[in-house]
């Protein structure tokens, strides 16, 4: 019989978890799977945490060989296991990189102008399903989450008082308040306790969402007695990261932000968030263990939202177009389910969308109507297969980016002073063109085209210094993405109102 939310009792749930470590290591829960039947739907785990650089996972040295990247100053033993035993992909892009679009993205395999979260806090339309509605109706898979959701609704972490918060979705209590340090061990513990009691019949979904490394979010230069971050209080010598090249630059661009901290203080604040991706290491060794220990066909994926600044192009936090804040990790870990070992894809350009996809092939159903995801499959277990060769990326509700196998086109649409504007949360773009576009027509706003581009050459320019677009030679690659925008713009968009959850 299934364990669900509802009838699981609390002196049962706490079993399993690090606060009860003898429980943990009995053999009933350590070899749970000998109890469970065999099946060709695997269990499946999927760890997302938030505002996590792709470069910093310890594992990757040899692959991002600039001390300047994160790799170099954290020690991530838990994550390099994910790696060493299944699938990364160096190519791994958020959908778009802020905390709520990019989850709605995740969680649905459309896009945020699709799912209608195209900034945070507002809901997913009711018309475009989540994973867990999608499977609670075509599968017979159990569904639960933990911690952090935030892809739809004016709440983050959801709890199990009242009705359910998540559609589709049993709720795993989590830890107190929203910090990282506080509520992702709690996280850990819940999932971790489910994954060591689970024994039923059908396969299961869980969610663990990390808060971590979101918190440096919160960072300042100011601490207490009036010390500041600028002065070298911690005296850690050596252990101060390297400064990124990119921290100055000189190009024009569409968005500015950078921010004016001295070497000190960036060194400092780079050096707080390796410790968070640590913090955050080591909660997901827990549930990895816990997995191990099952000896079953549980499959692991593990992803984040969106990066951070981390002072690439002289910024913190997301919102922008440059790799530190589209360039996500994205690790597939099932070594009993045909999923390859120590294979680091950096070839393949792959996003957020496609994990919604990749699951519903693994519990073989379709995928939600006009997913724009992909299977991951072919490429975890090594088949050979066609695949895209660029990817669709929003931002800031009105910026568009094209990657391709070398270049990253980034343009951005304005409001156009023709109509009335209504809230930009209610339309989208229809298609691209040089002229004034309409936001669904007779109830949006116009918008119109900005002039500024940026272009960058990924291949021999990885850190972003130069902007191409105003270089005649590229004219012929800025027009040929065009093209690409104005095939995703035209294939993607329906033309129906938003109506929110």
């Amino acid at each position: 019989m299934s364990i669900s939310l509802n009838n699981l009792k609390r002196r049962d749930f706490l079993k399993g978890s690090t606060a009860s470590a003898t429980l943990a290591l009995a053999p009933s829960l350590v070899r749970a799977a000998e109890n469970q039947p065999e099946r060709m739907k695997p269990n499946i785990l999927v760890v997302v945490c938030d505002q996590m650089v792709l470069d910093a996972v310890s594992a990757y040295k040899q692959h991002f060989t600039d001390p300047a990247y994160l790799c170099h100053w954290s020690h991530t033993p838990n994550l390099d296991k994910l790696v060493k035993g299944g699938v990364s992909f160096t190519l791994s892009h958020s959908q778009n990189p802020v905390c709520c679009p990019a989850r709605s993205c995740m969680f649905t395999g459309r896009y945020s102008i699709e799912t209608g979260v195209i900034h945070n806090n507002i809901g997913i339309d009711r018309e475009v399903l989540n994973l867990g509605q999608w499977l609670e109706a075509h599968s017979d898979y159990e569904r639960v989450y933990c911690g952090k959701w935030h892809a739809g609704g004016p709440w983050n972490n959801p709890t199990v008082d009242g009705p359910r918060k998540i559609p589709g979705f049993d709720t795993i209590p989590s830890g107190p308040d929203i910090w990282g340090r506080d509520m992702d061990y709690g996280v850990s513990s819940g999932v971790e306790a489910y994954l060591r009691n689970y024994r039923g019949d059908k396969p299961f979904l869980a969610v663990a969402g990390f808060m971590d490394p979101h918190d440096i979010c919160f960072w300042s230069p100011q601490l207490n007695s009036g010390q500041v971050r600028g002065n070298n209080l911690f005296k850690l010598m050596d252990q101060y990261p390297v400064l990124p090249p990119n921290k100055k630059y000189d190009f024009d661009e569409i968005w500015k932000g950078s921010i004016n901290y001295s070497d000190m203080q960036w060194q400092n604040y780079i050096y707080d968030y390796c410790r968070m991706i640590e913090r955050l290491d080591c909660n997901v060794g827990r549930l990895l263990q816990a997995v191990r220990d099952r000896n079953d066909d549980t499959i692991i994926i593990f992803t984040s939202d969106h990066g951070d600044g981390l002072a690439r192009h002289g910024r913190v936090s997301k919102w922008h177009p440059y790799e530190e804040s589209v360039k996500v990790p994205l690790i597939v870990y099932a070594p009993k389910f045909g999923v390859r070992s120590n294979v680091i894809d950096s070839e393949h350009l792959v996003s957020g969308a496609d994990i919604t996809p990749t699951i519903c092939d693994y519990a073989g159903i379709k995928p939600p109507p006009n997913c724009r995801g992909r299977s991951l499959r072919p490429l975890l277990e090594g088949h050979a297969t066609d695949w895209h060769d660029s990817l669709f990326i929003e931002l800031r509700e009105v910026g568009r980016v094209i990657r391709s196998q070398r270049y990253k086109f980034v343009m951005s649409y304005k409001p156009a002073p023709l109509k009335p504007k209504r809230a930009i949360e209610q339309a989208y773009i229809s298609k691209a063109s040089g002229k004034p576009v309409e936001f669904l027509p007779g109830e949006g706003f116009k918008l119109e085209r900005q002039e500024q581009t940026m272009l960058f050459d990924m291949v021999n320019d990885p850190w972003e210094h130069n902007n191409l677009s105003s270089e005649s030679k590229y004219r012929d690659i800025i027009a040929q993405h065009e093209q690409m925008l104005a095939s995703y713009e035209q294939d993607i968009i329906p033309g129906h109102s938003f109506t929110r959850k």
